[in-house]
């Protein structure tokens, strides 16, 4: 049989279901089942192998997967269950007779649609914090109308920062003349006061 008729035979695989489920089918092992025992812990890493190897999935898509199934994984189980294979493969001929019947379909590479869901939660976490300050910036718009401020002092807090600069600079000089007219005032009075006696009288 030639190797385009063979392929078009099998099934090809597009997704970690599809493998998982196709390994079930022809080995009748449950990979996911809480056991230590050999041939499960055999076949598990063929799994991981496929899924790495062939569906080109990142580990943590791996990890993610074999949770979803209810068995708890790790970075480091899957990596070590994929160098395992090789060992296991060895002694056991069933392995590699199991492998070839998994063909991968062409598609957009796992690590790729990791990434993206990275992209996609990244985007969901700044949507949520962008609306939490439009809510901030709402109550705080409210807690200003509710103080005692001066029309230029609500004014002044919609300013940019350089207009604040350039607010703060001509406000210092402003009060520094409050300040100088106050002691021109005062200079005034004791000057005034200076020419009576202590009666008050000229």
């Amino acid at each position: 049989m030639e190797y385009e008729e063979y392929l078009a035979e099998q099934t090809l695989l597009e997704t970690p279901d599809e493998v998982s489920n196709l390994l079930k089918s022809l080995s009748g092992v449950d990979v996911f089942e809480q056991t230590r025992k050999r041939h499960v812990i055999e076949h598990r890493s063929l799994l991981c192998y496929i899924l790495r190897t062939k569906l080109e999935m990142r580990w943590e898509s791996i990890k993610k997967f074999m949770e979803s199934k209810g068995k708890p994984y790790d970075h480091a189980t899957a990596i070590h269950a994929v160098k395992m294979y090789s060992i296991y493969k060895k002694d056991n001929k069933k392995l590699l007779e199991l492998e070839s019947h998994f063909i991968v379909k062409d598609r957009i590479e796992y690590n790729q649609i990791s990434a993206m869901e990275v992209m996609q939660k990244k985007h969901l976490a700044l949507e949520k914090d962008y609306f939490k300050s439009l809510e901030k910036i709402d109550s705080y718009k409210k807690s200003s109308d509710s103080l005692d401020l001066t029309q230029n002092e609500k004014t002044y807090r919609t300013l940019t920062r350089k207009q604040k600069e350039t607010y703060d600079e001509r406000t210092t000089l402003i009060l520094k003349s409050f300040k100088w007219k106050a002691r021109n005032e005062e200079a005034e009075l004791i000057s005034c006061g200076g020419g009576l006696d202590a009666r008050g009288i000229l």
